[in-house]
């Protein structure tokens, strides 16, 4: 925790906007959540200015900015910065506020008592009707609304998310954290309120949430005041499903389990928090033990409807849904086999698997990672032997394809280059010009012509796209 504030906490651009502020004879000082994270020795991740000037003069005093939907507040832009201003609610041109409406009754809005403080560093004047900075500079942090909980969380359910959030802010400073009882109970009360809040506005929330110190702990406590029935009802549904003896807890169980082992990367967190989704949809009974055949496919298509529906962007849904369909992989039992395994998901999503696979194990009752090992070793002998990985670094490319076989560029050329990168695969030492053209006439064009010959075929080249690739 820190035990004092100072000037040099402050970004020039936010002390520019302080400065213009008090020059027009307005009460402005720093404060909200970026004060709390200053007293909590950790970098804000915005910067926020209480005033008592009424939100439509700041218009008048800075080139740019910008209203935020549904507040009075502004975004104004300084330096590199945007600095969130909130001045009096209802407070419009002319209406003679000036200081009369102090920075005391704005922080009032802020939501809860570890927000709502203020602080002026030209005077060094703080405004904390909580005593939350003594609390935080004892390590302390109350999870507590300021006002009627209820109210708080129906006049801006988003508040329902930044409670989880509060927890995962206390940790991220060290700090020991305690849920008020009467806003825990609001919490739960409450949970369905967060219906109304668009899915696009609900996703920065859980990325900063699931990208925690103890995202395991969130979980918990989302799915404890009925948050999570509402945001993620997939999630929720792995509740009470029950595994087989390789496990110990039930799919949600394990599910925060491998969230909580798995590296805090944005992706990895949210296959963690999805790899298992399809489990409830296809449980199946054999020789009384539980199944969950084809849970990985199922999983697959869900999580792209979830992170769909939270707006992620398409190739972040595509790296997280790869992750999810391929979980379940088998281990390559030859170095052949090894090979073929790297080209299909990648040098980049090969470290992604790997990693999920070691949470996905330590997640279970077991936790042996020997085999994991073995085949990380294995994949470190094949990357060292350095065979192709692209088609591009076959030693024949598709000119050299149709002229070997005298075709016109098609299917066929494709399936052949397939055809040989499979064998070079296999055996790296292949990989050269005259053996590559040699396979080409002694392999593939008799398979080829092979199919052509087959009934019902459509002639070679038609022929030629089953041509077998291994």
């Amino acid at each position: 925790m820190r035990d004092f504030l100072s000037e040099r906490l402050i970004p020039v651009a936010v002390t520019a906007v302080l400065k213009t502020l008090h020059d027009a004879g307005y009460d402005a000082c720093v404060g909200g959540g970026c004060l709390r994270d200053c007293l909590l020795g950790l970098r804000p991740l915005e910067w926020e200015v209480v005033t008592s000037a009424p939100p439509a003069l700041l218009d008048a005093f800075f080139d740019r900015v910008v209203p935020v939907e549904g507040k009075s507040e502004r975004l104004v832009y300084s330096g590199d910065l945007s600095v969130r201003v909130a001045g009096p609610e209802g407070a419009g041109r002319g209406e003679g506020h000036g200081r009369q409406v102090g920075v005391a009754a704005v922080i009032q809005r802020q939501g809860f008592t570890v927000n709502a403080l203020a602080w002026d560093p030209f005077s060094g004047e703080l405004i904390d009707p909580w005593k939350t900075a003594d609390l935080l500079k004892a390590g302390i942090g109350i999870i507590q609304t300021a006002g009627d909980p209820a109210g708080v969380f129906r006049e801006d359910p988003l508040r329902l998310l930044e409670a989880v959030y509060l927890m995962k802010r206390f940790d991220d400073a060290g700090c020991e954290w305690r849920l008020e009882p009467a806003t825990g109970e609001a919490l739960r009360s409450c949970s369905s309120a967060v219906r109304e809040v668009p899915p696009g506005r609900i996703r920065p929330w859980l990325n900063r949430i699931i990208t925690g110190k103890r995202p395991d702990i969130y979980f918990e406590e989302m799915k404890k005041s009925g948050l999570l029935d509402v945001i993620l009802p997939e999630l929720a549904a792995t509740c009470g499903i029950m595994q087989n003896d390789y496990h110990i807890k039930d799919v949600f169980g394990h599910t925060l389990l491998v969230l909580k082992e798995i590296r805090p990367e944005l992706h990895l967190r949210w296959a963690a928090l999805l790899h298992d989704i399809g489990k409830p949809r296809c449980i199946s009974f054999e020789d009384g033990t539980i199944h969950f055949y084809g849970h990985q496919a199922i999983g697959s298509s869900m999580a792209y409807q979830i992170l769909k529906r939270l707006g992620f962007d398409r190739d972040f849904i595509k790296r997280v849904v790869f992750l999810v369909h391929r979980h379940m992989y088998p281990y390559p039992r030859t170095r052949k086999a090894v090979r073929r395994f790297i080209n299909r998901v990648g040098l980049r999503t090969l470290a992604d698997l790997l990693e999920l696979r070691r949470a996905d194990i330590l997640g279970g009752r077991y936790k042996n990672l020997s085999r994991l090992r073995h085949f990380q070793r294995e994949i470190d002998a094949v990357l060292w032997e350095l065979p192709p990985f692209s088609l591009k670094d076959l030693a024949v490319n598709g000119y050299d394809v149709m002229d070997a076989l005298g075709v016109k560029p098609g299917p066929v050329v494709g399936r052949a280059l397939r055809f040989l990168f499979e064998r070079v695969l296999e055996d790296p030492d292949l990989n050269d010009r005259e053996a590559l053209l040699k396979l080409l006439k002694e392999e593939f064009l008799p398979a080829a012509a092979g199919e052509a010959s087959a009934p019902g075929s459509q002639g070679t080249a038609g022929a030629s796209r089953a041509a077998p690739t291994k």
